[in-house]
Formats: C-alpha cells, sequence, structure tokens
C-alpha cells in the first residue's frame, strides 16, 4: 500500500485524559468545525489538537465521529480534514429557506446590470455575516467579497445593513462579544450610522473590510429581520458622490421592486 493512501494509524487512549460527558463532546465537535475558514481550510489532527488543547487521541476521535457523518473529508495525500458534503447540503437548506434563491436571484443580476458593479448577498450566521452568493463585475477592475467568506457584523455596509433592525441594546451585546470585531470608528459612531440607515433603508461603508472599496448595502426586509442583505460594491476610484447616490436609488427601488413582485 502506498504511503499517501495510509490514513492515522487508531491512536490508544490517552491514560490520562479525563472522561467527558456527552454534551462536552457535541461542544467540542462544535469547535472543530469552527476552526475551518477561508484562509485555513485543511487542518491536520495534531494542529486541532493543539490548537484547542486537546490530546491528539481526543482530536482524532472527534474528527473521525465527524468524517463518518460526512461533516469533514480526509484528504490522504495531503492528510488534512477539511468541510465536507453534509454541510454544502445544510448550508442548501438554509439557503432555500423561505425560497430566498429563488426569491432573490433574478434582482441580483439586475442590480449587476444596473451598476455594473458586483453585487453580493450575504447571510447572518451568529455574529458574522458570510457571503452565500455573488454576481460579479464584468469590468476588469472590480471588488469580490468571495462566496463563503466570513465578515464581521459589525464593519461593512452589508454587516450594518444586517443590524438596522436591532435596537442599542442588540447591537452593544453584539459589540461586547470578544469575538467580534470592534466596529472601525467606535460603537457610538456605529449607533448613529444605524439611525441614518434605517431613516434612508440602506447603509454604506468605505474600506471598512476591503481596502479600496466602497459598499451600499440594503436589508431584505420581508425575511426574518437581520437575515440577509444585499451589496453592491464598487473601487473607490469608480464611486464618487454622483456614483454612490445614484447605486442607492438603484439598489432601494430594486428592493421596493422585489418586495412588491412577492407581494409582501
Amino acid at each position: 500500500m502506498r504511503g499517501s493512501d495510509i490514513r492515522p494509524a487508531p491512536v490508544p487512549a490517552h491514560p490520562a485524559e479525563p472522561a467527558v460527558s456527552g454534551t462536552q463532546s457535541v461542544f467540542r465537535a462544535l469547535s472543530i468545525l469552527h476552526a475551518f475558514s477561508s484562509r485555513q481550510p485543511a487542518l491536520t489532527g495534531p494542529e486541532l489538537a493543539e490548537k484547542f488543547g486537546y490530546s491528539v487521541p481526543t482530536a482524532y476521535r472527534l474528527l473521525r465521529a465527524l468524517e463518518a457523518e460526512r461533516f469533514l473529508v480526509f484528504d490522504r495525500v495531503t492528510r488534512k480534514y477539511s468541510p465536507g458534503p453534509e454541510i454544502l447540503r445544510l448550508a442548501g437548506v438554509m439557503l432555500h429557506r423561505d425560497d430566498v434563491v429563488a426569491q432573490t436571484q433574478s434582482t441580483q443580476l439586475r442590480l449587476r446590470a444596473l451598476t455594473g458593479e458586483t453585487v453580493g448577498l450575504f447571510w447572518r450566521l451568529g455574529n458574522q455575516r458570510t457571503c452565500v452568493r455573488e454576481a460579479v463585475s464584468p469590468q476588469p477592475v472590480r471588488i469580490e467579497a468571495g462566496v463563503g467568506v466570513d465578515y464581521p457584523l459589525t464593519r461593512g455596509a452589508a454587516g450594518k445593513a444586517l443590524l438596522l433592525a436591532l435596537d442599542e441594546q442588540g447591537v452593544r451585546e453584539i459589540v461586547a462579544d470578544p469575538a467580534v470585531a470592534a466596529p472601525s470608528r467606535g460603537v457610538d459612531k456605529l449607533l448613529a450610522e444605524l439611525a441614518v440607515g434605517r431613516e434612508r433603508g440602506y447603509t454604506t461603508s468605505a474600506g471598512e473590510t476591503i481596502d479600496g472599496a466602497v459598499s451600499i448595502a440594503a436589508p431584505l426586509v420581508w425575511l426574518h429581520q437581520g437575515l440577509a442583505a444585499f451589496s453592491v460594491t464598487a473601487p473607490a476610484a469608480r464611486s464618487g458622490p454622483r456614483e454612490r447616490a445614484a447605486t442607492a436609488t438603484t439598489l432601494i427601488e430594486e428592493m421596493d421592486r422585489l418586495q412588491s413582485t412577492l407581494g409582501r
């Protein structure tokens, strides 16, 4: 058998390792899933053990359980684990909830045609947001968020659009989460921006998550409040005051049009 085809050999239980409850095992398995990101799409068992302070036997036991349920897959060449097809299936369930994919796809493509810029659909997941679908600008110089990439709720137009439904206390609770990036200009400035955004129906940002990017975003208000938002993003050099105003008007018109079409 070639070495590249050999899976990690079973590791005997660590004699000094205390027993863990079923609930602890669940949280440990979930912590492993949280470790994967666009920057770390694949990890080895020892890397995960070191990251969370688990013993190597515990790490492999959790990894094999997740692999058995198809939440992870194992690459025999790199000897690394990465997210598996079950996660993709669950993501599909989430995206099709409320028929959001079918309802919004034509609007997203129309927004790209009208503005000539990249249009992203962002979904709130916990205290962050993820780009779940992106219609990239056809122009040679463009901005791309990247499907599957996570961004903080507290920065960027799309993040702020997802916060419009929250009151001050709700926003402050999110900002207080140590895992959440602090607002670029502080929580008071963020709250002031959100107040303006509620009046306008959209939010804006410049260079908050991607250098040289200007974004304008609006929430999909007929879904669960603060669940999803559209964002139109362009290079700053192509987004002066006139262009921003035109994009904002187009975005609001398309959101109103979509809501009217859906009869909500």
